[in-house]
């Protein structure tokens, strides 16, 4: 496994709504959302900060959209990545700003953790991208969140050094890295509501990884803990099915803790619905074994290397 999240080549993206599913207003709106953070992060922490700009991401700037009770509007703008024609970005003034400096510095984390991967190819984007994201972190200028993510990035360090088994153990330490994420900068209700929906956020994508990994880190020797639990052997039906159910329970904890936030309104609501109801189902129903379940073209198949 040894990398936490994905992100610009490795594991984010595992946040995002099923687009076929959403309507053709919503799907401009996450795209307006989508467009207008990339925009954002180039001016906040730096323009090659976008190499890894991810869709978890724009999850969280959601959220925070809508515990602040905020719908801001969509501006056609030009980019260089789409240079003749305008595109619908979405300016989320302090909130936006906020989520390329946290993205930034999570960033900086993974290309550090890459510089110990067995893979040579990831540990050479690692050290061309690195000096990059130094910069950006700087730019960021968020030390006290900085603490803790090393504080439980330095946890996970020694869950893996321990070849501990419990998935559990370090799906909660990564959840609570992503809860302080979430939550940075609130108070009160609206700081425990962020926390939850980050720390079951973070538990979800953790175990989901760990298990779309299983059959490439057991052959590559990189720490899982559902490698070390089961000993590496192939998983039976059942086995795949309890991690499917571990995985579902996890997404109705996430449910209800978006549940808290502030009364649907707009496209924002449906987007968030779409990513829990459907978007993230899709992505483990290849866990189960029930054969009329689709399974999501972005999933890894056993054994698919990235």
């Amino acid at each position: 496994m040894k990398k936490y999240w994905k992100g610009g080549g490795g594991v984010f993206g595992y946040v995002k709504p099923y687009l076929p599913e959403l309507r053709v207003r919503e799907e401009a709106t996450y795209r307006a959302l989508y467009c207008g953070l990339c925009r954002t992060r180039k001016k906040t922490v730096g323009r090659l900060s976008t190499l890894s700009l991810s869709y978890d991401f724009v999850f969280f700037l959601i959220c925070r959209l809508r515990i602040a009770n905020e719908t801001p509007k969509a501006t056609p703008r030009r980019c260089i990545a789409h240079p003749f024609r305008r595109r619908p970005m979405t300016d989320a003034g302090e909130i936006g700003k906020l989520a390329a400096r946290i993205s930034a510095l999570l960033t900086y984390d993974q290309l550090r953790d890459d510089l110990r991967d067995r893979g040579a190819k990831k540990r050479l984007r690692a050290r061309l991208l690195l000096p990059i994201f130094r910069r950006a972190k700087r730019r960021a200028n968020l030390p006290d969140l900085d603490a803790e993510f090393r504080r439980c990035l330095d946890s996970l360090d020694a869950l893996e050094r321990e070849n501990n088994p419990s998935c559990d153990a370090a799906a909660e330490t990564f959840g609570s890295l992503l809860g302080a994420a979430f939550a940075y900068g609130l108070d009160g209700a609206d700081a425990r509501v962020l926390f939850e929906i980050g720390r079951h956020t973070g538990r979800f994508i953790y175990v989901a990884d760990a298990a779309e990994d299983y059959d490439d880190d057991r052959r590559r020797g990189n720490y899982n803990p559902l490698v070390v639990s089961y000993g590496g052997r192939d998983l039976t039906p059942e086995e795949k099915n309890a991690l499917h159910t571990s995985l579902v329970l996890e997404l109705t904890a996430l449910e209800r803790a978006v549940a808290l936030l502030p009364p649907k309104r707009g496209d924002l609501s449906e987007i968030t619905d779409n990513i829990l109801y459907i978007g993230l189902v899709r992505r483990i129903a290849y866990l189960t074994a029930d054969p009329t379940q689709e399974r999501d073209p972005d999933a890894k198949s056993g054994g698919e290397t990235e």
